[in-house]
């Protein structure tokens, strides 16, 4: 049997192993079954609740043949139902494969290749492109997953319909004891630098991160959390589920898509206390409060005391506005897959603005070069962080296990700088620091300059391979909606403010105005898509996004 770790040594963790207990039985035990523990617009879940959810979610998985390390995808929205299949396939030994509802049927069809499914729950709006998953992307026909389940009350089709199988299904089911060293969670990337990769979590890593950014977060029974990342992606799998069930607390789900009106709406309504989001949203939110007036009732965010993005930079700029509207400051978060969670974080007021922060409890930070030798502070380098929160490996990818984790140590991929006081600051993704004459120039400075303009959205910059072997820097500029008047006069204002705010070399050589960003299903900006379309625009490719572009210079 697994002995607990102490204090000294690790995380505290049950002598099963299992890390359900944390997340559920736990607070049954200590007597708050009442307590909540899931809201959505239309149900109030508690603790006691959800836990004879789960047991019957856990019976109803056993039937159909899922037992340990079974591995179930989940393609369904946020839910008290999600919520249950989770805990259910944990309380087996099973492992959950949360994946995004926006993927397409050839992306199924490749990460169903990847980590061959039992079972897959899925969303009615998702079921025809899980159905045709099987044999697309040029993949040979396979048999995963061999059942298909429906997450609703009814289903007319062949598959049988979530609801009813809880309904039919036992509401006691024991605990797997598994060992905090077996798998918990299979959490695929992104793709926002490339194809999505299996990231396994074990069970250890699980009741690991509750004590890293969790500490800064200082969560309680009486918190409501509310993310507009998914449960699937991984800052919305810690955000909905692990941090606030955790603690005690309840997590506010909300199945339909963040749209910014959406998420005031409601914050107004249901009053959370912990807002998590990624830049884009807040952009968003800041727009509709700013057209609509702090007077409205669907803008009231009194509630909130703990703003949180994560995902992409947050923009200075955009995080001075933010506090100047709600008087809140935002935590800028940095964190990834393969580390759980963030794994560096602001404290607002404390931190200088414009920086990410400290390393979080529970965590290790290191900048190294290209030869991996460790650099001091003032210079800058690629992001190694250590963790008992890091995942063990790639799922059938030994390569990329080797390159990204070593000895404990995950390569991030970031590049960062570091001051004597050990506050980091984010540079780039060491794929997007661009070379220019010599100098190396973070996207992000260039993005932030542009946004404090006031007819830009969002933005993003990218480098592609120039003539004479130089690197052409190339913006992407989605104006606010109706809001710039003629585009020939826009080009002119971004041109002037660009030169007055950066150094010359810095400035983008061109300039495109877009109607959206290429987005990753997470809702990361999908910057190699910027790159390709860079790239076939060079080229003279058709349906290239954007106006032909206008050089800057």
């Amino acid at each position: 049997m697994t002995q607990p770790l102490d204090s000294a040594s690790g995380p505290a963790v049950p002598p099963d192993g299992n890390s359900v207990h944390r997340f559920l039985d736990d607070h049954l035990t200590a007597g708050h079954g009442d307590a909540l523990c899931a809201v959505t617009e239309h149900e109030r879940v508690t603790y006691r609740e959800m836990h004879a959810r789960a047991c019957r979610a856990a019976n109803a998985f056993a039937a159909a043949g899922v037992g340990y390390e079974t591995r179930v995808a989940l393609v369904l929205p946020d839910s008290p139902d999600y919520l249950a299949c989770v805990l259910g396939l944990l309380r087996l030994g099973a492992v959950p494969v949360p994946l995004s509802t926006q993927l397409t049927t050839d992306d199924y069809a490749r990460i169903f290749s990847d980590c061959r499914p039992r079972l897959a729950v899925v969303g009615p709006a998702q079921l025809a492109a899980v159905r045709a998953a099987p044999g697309a992307a040029g993949l040979a026909k396979a048999s995963w997953p061999r059942e298909i389940w429906v997450a609703a009350d009814k289903h007319t089709g062949p598959e049988p319909a979530l609801g009813g199988l809880l309904a039919e299904a036992a509401e006691e089911c024991p605990v797997a004891p598994v060992s905090v060293d077996d798998m918990a969670v299979i959490q695929y990337t992104s793709g926002s630098t490339g194809a999505p990769r299996g990231v396994v979590h074990l069970h250890r890593g699980l009741l690991a991160v509750l004590d890293t950014f969790p500490v800064r977060l200082g969560l309680t029974r009486g918190d409501l959390c509310l993310s507009a990342a998914k449960l699937s992606f991984g800052y919305g799998f810690g955000n909905s589920f692990l941090f606030p069930l955790a603690a005690g607390a309840a997590t506010l789900l909300m199945p339909e898509p963040a749209e910014a009106a959406r998420v005031l709406r409601l914050v107004a309504q249901r009053r959370p206390t912990v807002l998590c989001a990624v830049p884009a949203l807040y952009s968003a939110m800041l727009t509709v409060v700013e057209r609509s007036g702090t007077s409205d009732a669907d803008a009231d965010l009194s509630s909130v005391r703990r703003y949180v993005s994560a995902g992409e930079p947050l923009p200075p700029s955009l995080a001075e506005r933010w506090h100047a509207l709600t008087g809140v400051g935002i935590v800028n978060g940095l964190g990834s897959t393969e580390c759980l969670h963030i794994f560096i974080a602001t404290e607002p007021g404390t931190t200088p603005p414009g920086s990410s922060g400290t390393v979080v409890p529970g965590f290790e930070a290191e900048l190294r070069d290209e030869q991996g030798r460790l650099l001091g502070p003032g210079e800058t380098g690629h992001l190694w962080v250590r963790g008992e929160a890091n995942a063990a490996r790639y799922w059938n990818d030994q390569p990329a296990t080797r390159a990204t984790m070593a000895g404990g140590w995950n390569r991030t991929g970031d590049q960062l700088s570091r001051d004597a006081d050990g506050v980091f600051t984010f540079v780039a993704r060491s794929d997007d620091v661009l070379k220019v004459g010599g100098y190396k120039v973070a996207p992000t400075e260039i993005e932030d300059c542009l946004l404090r303009h006031p007819a830009v959205a969002e933005c993003a910059v990218v480098g592609v391979p120039g003539p004479h072997a130089t690197t052409e820097v190339i913006a992407y500029v989605r104006p606010h909606d109706g809001g710039h008047g003629d585009e020939d006069d826009l080009r002119g204002e971004l041109r002037a403010h660009v030169r007055a705010g950066l150094a010359r070399f810095k400035q983008p050589r061109t300039l495109r105005l877009v109607d959206a960003l290429p987005r990753t299903s997470t809702g990361k900006i999908a910057r190699h898509a910027l790159r390709g379309a860079a790239r076939e625009a060079a080229a003279g490719t058709p349906g290239a996004p954007g106006t032909p572009g206008d050089p800057l210079d």
